[in-house]
């Protein structure tokens, strides 16, 4: 299998600071974008797709998402005489920011991290369109978790709507060197005092503050303020326990492989493959507390001018050669059974597919906390809190 020329440890969703608008560039957006949110809950009409595919397809997501060195990709655009023509963005709030901002670029094509699906989709954003399956027939071959029941209908197929289409996900895991600790049991025991110093972590609000919620036993991510405060506390605790934050996960696998740090607060479990590859001996787990996943679906925003090749290039994008030959080079799990087969080995061990609902158990994936409901923290205060967090105040 031919991997991608890119960097995986670069400017990939998770190379950079991953998971839907984080930081400085959603904390100032993201009070107006949440409370954008509407009800919704109205059918919406399918547009009419065709089958003149070719040309430009203006694409607006991550690096990476694009599969610019795919293979399989590359050769079925050539035969169909379709050009990419990529944007790129540094968090998920850039796809909303370009989409309404007039620009004459009719975006065809783009991604959302599961908890946009409901704001992106409903009255009054509404930058999705629904999506005819019938035009995409590798959708119908996703694992059952990613088609059907409660996360398919909170997040990809909402109000009988299909709007976005699973294909890049990962989960959060703790990362350790098995040479250097014992096998932890509890994300807890990276605050023993012997590790001070020794922990690695990416900074990332919307990961922290789900994480911190999974720990607790909370009701992610609806909190109360007596729970959010002990949330806090709980994070600050953990930055208490690093020197300072790794800039991306390339970062963090070579602060793991040098010894730097020896374990990792809100990891990620390809981690584990990078450092491999280097020589050191580091394991990703879910401790018994769980973790959460994250999950990026493709969606057809309503500015396409290009619809028939959006939807042509997304089946192609959701086949399991492509889908394989991503993962490789992304590092995320592929939807596809069929994909699995044609996994490396190692990588086929990341994630127990014969068994994906019982992980999903284990790592859910949630959304953003309920809009309107009485006495629930919002995400903007989430955002607003780490920044102290994030800072040491």
């Amino acid at each position: 299998m031919a991997e991608m020329p890119m960097n995986a440890q670069g400017l990939t969703r998770r190379g950079l600071l991953r998971r839907g608008g984080l930081l400085a560039a959603l904390a100032v957006s993201a009070p107006t974008l949440l409370a954008a949110c509407g009800d919704g809950g109205e059918s919406a009409a399918v547009p009419k797709v065709g089958d003149k595919v070719g040309g430009a397809l203006n694409f607006l997501s991550w690096e990476g998402y694009d599969l610019a060195g795919s293979q399989k990709m590359k050769a079925w655009q050539g035969a169909k005489s379709v050009k990419v023509n990529p944007t790129y963005i540094s968090t998920s709030d850039d796809i909303l920011a370009k989409i309404k901002s007039g620009s004459s670029v009719g975006y065809d094509l783009i991604t959302y991290y599961q908890a946009y699906g409901p704001l992106y989709s409903k009255k009054p954003l509404e930058i999705i369109e629904p999506l005819d399956l019938a035009h995409i027939p590798n959708a119908a071959k996703l694992f059952p978790f990613f088609r059907e029941g409660d996360a398919a209908a909170k997040f990809w197929n909402i109000d009988g709507n299909q709007v976005g289409i699973p294909m890049f996900w990962s989960a959060t895991t703790l990362d350790y060197r098995t040479d250097r600790m014992a096998k932890p049991d509890s994300w807890l025991d990276l605050l023993k005092p012997e590790f001070k110093g020794k922990i690695g972590w990416v900074p990332d609000a919307t990961a922290a503050f789900t994480l911190g919620g999974r720990i607790l036993g909370f009701d992610v991510p609806n909190y109360t303020q007596d729970q959010f405060k002990q949330i806090v506390e709980l994070l600050r605790r953990f930055r208490g326990q690093i020197k300072g934050f790794a800039p991306s996960f390339g970062d963090l696998t070579n602060q793991l492989v040098s010894g730097e740090v020896i374990a990792s607060f809100a990891g990620w479990s390809t981690v584990g493959l990078w450092a491999g590859d280097k020589g050191a001996k580091v394991e990703s787990i879910i401790p018994k507390e769980g973790t959460y996943t994250s999950c990026d679906a493709w969606a057809v925003p309503k500015t396409t001018q290009n619809r028939d090749t959006a939807y042509a290039w997304v089946n192609q994008a959701l086949s399991p050669e492509v889908q394989a030959e991503a993962a490789v080079a992304l590092g995320t799990a592929v939807t596809s059974p069929e994909a699995v087969k044609l996994l490396p080995a190692k990588q086929q061990k990341l994630y127990p597919y014969d068994n994906l609902d019982g992980f999903f158990t284990k790592a859910p994936v949630f959304g953003f906390p309920d809009k309107g409901r009485s006495g629930i923290v919002q995400h903007e205060e989430w955002l607003s809190e780490w920044s102290n967090i994030q800072g040491g105040v």
